[in-house]
């Protein structure tokens, strides 16, 4: 309880809410600006009333001290674009340093990807094994995710080695939504194509104990696959 300590309201139009703001310098400004803003964008029910301590102490769990708050990139010029062979180098360099040291053989396979700017920030592969094309290797740096960008080198990559070739995958388990949308099922492992199938001989059949699960996207209606 404050005691002799004025606490401002701040009336918000057209919602019948009211925001108290700590009287705390600049810190209590900051927070004030803060929850006027969420106030503004409706998140907050009629009638319900804030407190400054309250977002610090959400900031205090997701940001505990001396952690980071992430930071959103923004994109003014996006490029998508499949790639030469001498500019394979640049994606293990850049990108694929960050997801499991991945390595592109110009001579099977095609990359696909995206640049904010002269940035490289997002990549797919498609490798032509002997039986089958294989997507895999879909990355994107984290500042640059959940905007659209790997559907979009998706995207592309589809068009230009999907359209009379089936293509396989082993999808990570939380993306199964995403490729669905763009196209891809759910297949069982034995529905693979051979060499597909014996990259991942090592889990034994156990696909899920590693959190993968097979798809594949057929090409459109009345065209017949390559590898059928």
């Amino acid at each position: 309880m404050n005691v002799g300590k004025s606490v401002p309201e701040i009336p918000i139009k057209g919602q019948g809410l009211s925001i108290s703001a700590d009287d705390e310098g600049e810190q209590g400004r900051e927070d004030q600006t803060l929850i006027t803003l969420y106030a503004l964008a409706g998140e907050e029910s009629e009638g319900f009333t804030l407190r400054p301590r309250f977002f610090r102490r959400i900031g205090r769990v997701f940001f505990p001290e001396g952690a980071a708050e992430p930071t959103v990139q923004v994109v003014r010029s996006l490029q998508v674009r499949e790639l030469s062979a001498p500019e394979m180098a640049q994606v293990e360099r850049e990108l694929w340093v960050h997801y499991h040291q991945q390595k592109a053989n110009p001579d099977t396979d095609r990359l696909f990807a995206a640049f904010a700017g002269k940035r490289l920030i997002g990549v797919a592969r498609c490798s032509r094994h002997r039986d089958g094309l294989e997507v895999d290797a879909v990355f994107v740096l984290d500042e640059f995710r959940r905007r659209g960008f790997a559907r979009s080198v998706m995207q592309l990559l589809i068009g230009e080695c999907g359209q009379d070739e089936t293509l396989y995958m082993h999808a990570k388990i939380e993306l199964i939504d995403f490729y669905a949308s763009l196209g891809f099922r759910i297949i069982p492992e034995e529905d693979l194509p051979v060499t597909i199938r014996d990259r991942f001989s090592f889990c034994l059949g156990d696909l899920k104990g590693i959190d993968v699960c097979p798809m594949k996207r057929d090409p459109p209606a009345g065209v017949i696959s390559a590898g059928d």
